[in-house]
């Protein structure tokens, strides 16, 4: 009776831990693939291993290392992310992290190397650089934004990674904004979300529009994807959060978007309303906008809010210009002088004060003292130049 019972169990035994072992066994096989370099070798065993165990998070793990030393960005990152969401499920802390070091390191690779390419069509035009047989300005920048694409998918949402994809469309869009509106260029898209490209042709004005309406979406998706990693694991520590919206807001500002500029910026001064970069951004768009009284305004918060006494001065001094324009209504030379001495004690040594008070006392009719500024102003001047 013994041996009837024990031996099905035995074998029941048998079955289960030879199905472990060949499993263990692709995993196994595909390392050694792997350190031999072999990586589509290693990826036919891991792939066979996941249809038949798709819940073995240790295979779509490798399997995602092996996709992205072959390149093949998107089906790494969809591996990487089937393999940690079983293993947040069971709590596997240090196989999480492994997975993380992987995205981190390959994420690393594909950046710089998409990055070489936009460093190579922004020094296209210098007299030492050396084509390859072929290459354009265009060609490289289309290369960078299929690399840009790719790495986005290798770490899903890395801030720094759609900040220079952004930066990519601008120059596209500069580049082909400087040929003739009517020529019909020949361009690949690269869609962000799915990696898919697509050849087609457009008159240069219609892409250059379309890259430069790409690089805004672009910059707000950094800026969105920045703000809720702040939260997180902050990637991109090294570049703080007014970067990513001080370029958005120039990049409006470049393309007159100045509601649209203003639509970003107010919401955010609402969480830091001190926030010099953002009050300053603000300033200068409503200066933009007309809206001259509200600049002035603005731009009076940032001088009650910094302690830097170059950049008080700055300020006083941009406020000091509305006040000596000569279409403003409110404009008073008087008030200007005010600032501008203010400013002047802040910063004895700055030519454009001088100029400016000469002017502004010339004004209100004292010339006299306002040769003296204006001479003071050109002494400084020169002394800035060298004694030239």
């Amino acid at each position: 009776m013994r041996s009837k019972i024990f031996i099905p169990f035995l074998l029941l035994v048998l079955t289960v831990s030879g199905a472990a072992l060949a499993k263990s066994w692709r995993v196994s096989g595909a390392i050694v693939h792997m350190r031999q370099e072999e990586y589509q070798a290693a990826i036919k065993l891991l792939e066979e291993d996941v249809a038949e165990s798709p819940d073995n998070a240790e295979a779509w793990s490798y399997l995602g290392d092996a996709y992205a030393h072959e390149g093949e960005f998107m089906k790494a990152a969809e591996a990487w992310t089937r393999a940690e969401e079983i293993y947040t499920e069971k709590k596997k802390k240090k196989q999480l992290d492994k997975i993380r070091q992987s995205r981190e390191f390959f994420w690393s690779q594909a950046f710089n190397a998409a990055h070489k390419n936009l460093a190579r069509a922004l020094i296209f035009d210098q007299p030492d650089f050396v084509p390859e047989e072929g290459e354009t300005v265009l060609g490289d920048l289309e290369k960078a934004e299929e690399g840009f694409v790719a790495t986005y998918h290798v770490f899903a949402g890395h801030p720094k990674t759609l900040f220079i994809l952004a930066l990519v469309y601008e120059e596209k869009a500069t580049f082909i904004g400087d040929m003739d509106a009517e020529e019909v260029v020949a361009v690949v898209d690269y869609d962000l979300e799915t990696g898919a490209s697509a050849e087609r042709e457009a008159t240069a004005r219609e892409y250059a529009v379309e890259m430069w309406e790409k690089s805004l979406d672009t910059y707000e998706k950094a800026v969105a994807v920045k703000k809720a990693d702040l939260a997180g694991a902050n990637w991109d520590e090294k570049t703080p959060l007014n970067d990513y919206l001080v370029k958005l807001v120039n990049s409006c500002l470049r393309r007159e978007k100045y509601e649209r500029a203003l639509a970003i910026i107010e919401p955010l001064l609402e969480e830091t309303p001190d926030d010099t970069t953002l009050l300053n951004a603000k300033a200068a768009v409503l200066d933009k906008l007309g809206r001259v009284e509200e600049a002035i305004a603005t731009f009076s918060l940032v001088v009650d809010s910094v302690e830097d006494p170059e950049i008080k001065s700055e300020v006083l001094q941009q406020i000091a210009t509305y006040y000596l324009r000569k279409e403003y209504e409110g404009r008073d030379p008087k008030k200007a002088i005010e600032l501008l001495e203010q400013a002047l004690e802040l910063t004895p040594d700055d030519y454009r004060i001088y100029i400016n008070l000469g002017k502004a006392y010339g004004e209100i009719g004292e010339y006299e003292k306002g040769k003296e500024y204006l001479k003071k102003g050109q002494e400084l001047y020169e002394k800035s130049q060298g004694g030239q």
